[in-house]
Formats: C-alpha cells, sequence, structure tokens
C-alpha cells in the first residue's frame, strides 16, 4: 500500500500534469507491464497483501486508460519483431503475467479482448494441470492455515517459531519464511517443504490455482501468446549443472510447445535472477527475449535478454506515476544524488 505522505505527491504529480509531461518526454520506449493474478472484485483478503493479484475493474480501468492514451498493444512476439526490424517503439506496451494462474484466463483474457489488449503469459510447465500451487503460495496458505497464531518451521536444521496475532504479523511471517526459501537451492528447497507433507489442507484460495492445458490451448496467441517461466520456479542463480539447467529452460521450453503447438520464444527469470550463464543458456536454448523485474522502459539499445518491466499497482494514482516514468526518473534522481553524497564521505 501508498504510504499517506507518498500518496499526496503522487496525487500533486496528477493533478498538475507532471506524469503528463513524463508520458510524453517517454512516448518513443516501449513499456512491458508486469501483473501476476486479476482477482474478483470481491477478493480483498491477506493473501493480496503485496498486491499480486488485481481486481477486475482495477484492471479494466488500467486498460481503457492506455488505450484513451493512446498505447498500442503488442504480443511479446510483435515487439521482438518490431525490435528486429528497427521499427520505432513509441508507445508499445505489452502485458505479461507471471506464473499462470487459472484467472488470467477466466479474468484477464475477456477483458482484454475488449480493449484489443495484447500480451504474454509466462508459464510454469511443471505446475500445469498438476493441480498444485506455487511454492510461495503453498507456504502463504500454510501460514495463514497455522492454527492458534503460531507457525513452526525448521530451517536448516534450526526449529524457527513464529507468533502471529493480527494481519502485519502474519504478513512479516509469509515474507520471512519465503525470503529464507529463495536463498536455497531447487533441491534444497524441495527437501525443506517435504516438512509439510503431513499438513491436510483443502482451504487453497482460488486465485492462486493454476490453470490446466486445456485453458491454456484456448488462448489466441495473436491475443495472449505463452512463454516459459521455468519448469519448477527456482531461483536460477542458484543452479549449478547443465543438467539442472537444461531441465528448467530447455525442457520447460519442450513442454509447452508439444502441449500449445507453436514455438515458445519468451521467457521470465524467476524471482529476476539471471547472469550471463542464464542468458547463454537462453540463446543456446532457441529463446529470442527474457523479462527481468528492473523497473525502467525499454529503447532500441535494450538487450533483448534484459527486457525491464514496470509493475502495475493495484491503485491507479500510481499506476500512472509508473508508467508515465515520474518514478523512475525520481528514483535515478535519488540515486544519482545519494551516489555522489557517498563518495564525498
Amino acid at each position: 500500500m501508498i504510504f499517506k505522505k507518498i500518496f499526496i505527491f503522487i496525487k500533486i504529480f496528477d493533478i498538475f500534469g507532471i506524469n503528463s509531461f513524463f508520458r510524453q518526454l517517454n512516448r518513443k520506449k516501449c513499456i512491458i507491464l508486469w501483473y501476476h493474478g486479476i482477482c474478483e472484485d470481491s477478493d480483498n483478503d491477506l493473501e493480496d497483501y503485496d498486491e499480486r493479484h488485481i481486481q477486475k475493474s482495477i484492471f479494466r480501468q488500467q486498460l481503457r486508460f492506455l488505450k484513451q492514451k493512446g498505447y498500442i498493444f503488442m504480443t511479446m512476439s510483435e515487439l521482438i519483431d518490431t525490435y528486429k526490424n528497427k521499427r520505432k517503439l513509441g508507445k508499445i506496451v505489452v502485458l505479461t503475467f507471471d506464473d499462470g494462474f487459472r484467472n488470467i484466463i477466466t479474468h484477464a483474457y475477456p477483458i482484454m479482448k475488449e480493449f484489443n489488449a495484447k500480451g504474454c503469459v509466462y508459464l510454469v510447465s511443471g505446475l500445469v494441470g498438476s493441480g498444485k500451487l506455487l511454492w510461495t503460495d503453498y507456504i502463504e496458505t500454510m501460514i495463514k492455515n497455522s492454527k492458534k497464531g503460531k507457525f513452526e518451521f525448521i530451517f536448516k536444521g534450526e526449529k524457527l517459531v513464529y507468533l502471529m496475532n493480527d494481519k502485519k504479523s502474519y504478513q512479516n511471517t509469509m515474507r520471512d519464511v519465503k525470503n529464507k526459501l529463495k536463498t536455497l537451492s531447487n533441491k534444497e528447497r524441495l527437501n525443506h517443504l517435504k516438512q509439510f507433507n503431513n499438513i491436510k489442507t483443502t482451504n487453497f484460495p482460488k486465485k492462486f490455482m493454476i490453470a490446466d492445458w486445456k485453458e491454456i490451448q484456448s488462448l489466441d496467441m495473436k491475443i495472449l501468446e505463452v512463454g516459459s517461466h521455468t519448469k519448477n520456479h527456482p531461483n536460477l542463480s542458484t543452479l549449478s549443472s547443465s543438467e539442472e539447467f537444461e531441465e528448467e529452460l530447455k525442457n520447460s521450453k519442450d513442454e509447452i510447445e508439444k502441449m500449445v503447438g507453436y514455438d515458445i520464444n519468451h521467457f521470465c527469470y524467476p524471482a529476476g535472477k539471471y547472469n550471463e550463464d542464464i542468458i547463454r543458456y537462453l540463446n543456446e536454448y532457441g529463446y529470442k527475449s527474457a523479462v527481468t523485474i528492473t523497473r525502467d522502459f525499454n529503447n532500441k539499445n535494450t538487450n533483448l535478454y534484459q527486457l525491464k518491466r514496470i509493475e502495475a499497482s493495484e491503485n491507479f494514482l500510481e499506476f500512472k506515476f509508473l508508467i508515465s516514468g515520474t518514478c523512475i526518473f525520481l528514483s535515478k534522481c535519488k540515486y544519482i544524488f545519494f551516489r555522489k553524497k557517498n563518495v564525498n564521505y
């Protein structure tokens, strides 16, 4: 959520046309918007503390705004073709959705068709049709359903006990446990998750459910195409062997291609983690692009394996603040100021 003081500044930027100024200034750049899920308007639960699932009405409002301001929607393939043929990037926007939630097909896709919007959904191939949750969502569900406000977790042999008595303490527990697990290799993380195998629960939020292959196959690739988000959603920077990279990058690509019937050329780094070795593997396996979670626009010089994205906030004023480039400009000014300040000490 936006803090009240920051919200006041954002509102001032909008009222006095500063967002409009920066939107005009950045009109020759490309925006790749970053979403996860689109949920019902009635959903306002603990799981949305990190705003990963945006309500349908807000998503519709965002697309309407982009349409009114003259943005051109493209799929990722159309964007890469624009780069390859050195055409102008002016006011292009690509919608991207990480993880492959079912609500992208049931909620986002119909709204996209209303506004002739286009984009790419990145699948964790090992989860599609499995009935399983993304491991981060599984952990959140375990914590939310823990009894008596206490969650016990063994991490690297040490027993950790989290006491939770309000919404904030639940949120802090979710963040801390997930951050700890993200530091592990895929094999280590899977071993740590085994401690919850005996906990039976069917109380999984609908918004966490992953689409099945039939639902994915129903998508028109000219509107919402499919990309890869690995097979098991590991932190790729923790992988070390060529066999692991083949499993997560190549096998995921091959499986998705087999199920949808067309080439999978686009990739999304889990948690935004990548390095030169990972990019080399992507190139070797035939991927043509990859998106990061670095907040910025894309211009003609952007590396296609390091495409920047702008997160889509559920707050409409913040959304306009972000896509205009006002936020990016202020962040860069702050970085330059503090960097110079630090040099003097």
